[in-house]
């Protein structure tokens, strides 16, 4: 399954969107740590393990296309 996401900055938190979702973080935009928060949000999310979740694009873009496998 592909979702597209838009990640904001703030508490911890995943919204539903009619047109993907979106993921709220506290971690900095910096050394990688906000996309390994995201991908920890999302497995928690969809009751998957992190490594089944990739960014597939926007590895630096507040816009991404996640793929999620087993789903």
């Amino acid at each position: 399954m592909i979702i597209n996401i838009h990640v904001y900055r703030g508490p911890k938190n995943i919204r539903i969107k009619e047109n993907g979702l979106d993921v709220y973080t506290d971690e900095p935009m910096e050394n990688n740590r906000a996309n390994a928060d995201i991908i920890k949000q999302l497995s928690k999310f969809y009751n998957v393990n992190s490594t089944d979740i990739k960014i597939i694009s926007g590895l630096k873009s507040k816009k991404k296309s996640i793929l999620i496998k087993n789903k």
